[in-house]
């Protein structure tokens, strides 16, 4: 269980209060958490990720403009999902199905976060790219406090990165072991599961060349047994998840690691 980690803790305060004190990021800790988190909840964890990963990579597909803009905040809303569970996982508290989803009027709040984020970020790229960098890791927070704390957004944006610029650096290190999670995880599945899968039902499926497929990609001219990119692209999927579900329970354990343990809707003053 979470006990030493979730000791370690501190009580939800405020952003001045986090500015003033400081803090220091465990990214390692926040990694082991995560996993542990995970193990307790594999089947909870797994079909949740899986089905916001679905839903987000389908509704481009109906709308190709707006739908791109969706899946980007169906994603953060799935990162702040497994945030809440996690919370509950550090309170030693069980989870439920429902328990990975905010009320409407978050989730709400969580896409238009995602608007007016990208917006900023967009701008912040246009100016000499490096303001653009700057925002996507100073915003990692702001979907969080929307959950935690139902502020606004512009709050949740501004205090979040209030909070990041302290240690922006080490924040930044927290964003790219995540991604280093999420990429392994998706290897090993394509490698260790996707593989042997493949493997079986090469032998029902007939080949087909890589240029085939409905999506852009330079001419290869390599030819493949479709039971065989069925196998892998399972195998990446299913790894892939296991490996957002675990950076999220980590962007979890790192929150309420900065800004508190979260108990109850607050508001920052």
């Amino acid at each position: 269980m979470a006990e030493a980690f979730t000791n370690s803790l501190p009580p939800s305060h405020s952003v001045d209060d986090i500015i003033a004190q400081g803090y220091t990021l465990r990214t390692f800790e926040y990694l082991l958490e995560g996993w542990k988190a995970f193990v307790e909840n594999p089947v909870g964890f797994l079909g949740f990720t899986l089905t916001l990963t679905f839903a987000s990579q389908a509704v481009p597909l109906l709308a190709p403009l707006v739908g791109q803009l969706l899946s980007l905040a169906m994603q953060m809303l799935m990162l702040a999902g497994i945030a809440m569970v996690m919370w509950r996982h550090l309170r030693n508290q069980p989870s439920t199905w429902g328990d990975f989803f905010p009320d409407w009027r978050t989730t709400a709040q969580v896409f238009l976060c995602t608007v007016v984020g990208l917006l900023f970020i967009a701008v912040g790229f246009v100016l000499l790219v490096i303001p653009g960098i700057y925002l996507v890791v100073a915003y990692t927070f702001s979907y969080l406090l929307i959950v935690d704390r139902r502020v606004g957004v512009w709050q949740a944006l501004e205090g979040s990165r209030r909070v990041v610029n302290k240690h922006w650096w080490g924040v930044l290190g927290l964003a790219l072991m995540m991604g280093i999670v999420i990429v392994g995880a998706g290897t090993v599945g394509a490698v260790g599961l996707g593989l042997p899968i493949g493997y079986g039902l090469s032998g029902f499926f007939a080949e087909m060349n890589l240029d085939e497929l409905p999506i852009v990609l330079p001419e290869t001219d390599i030819t493949i047994n479709r039971g065989m990119l069925l196998g892998i692209m399972s195998g990446l999927m299913i790894g892939g998840a296991v490996g957002v579900a675990v950076a999220g329970c980590m962007l979890g354990a790192a929150y309420a690691d900065i800004f508190g343990l979260p108990s109850s809707p607050q508001s920052l003053p």
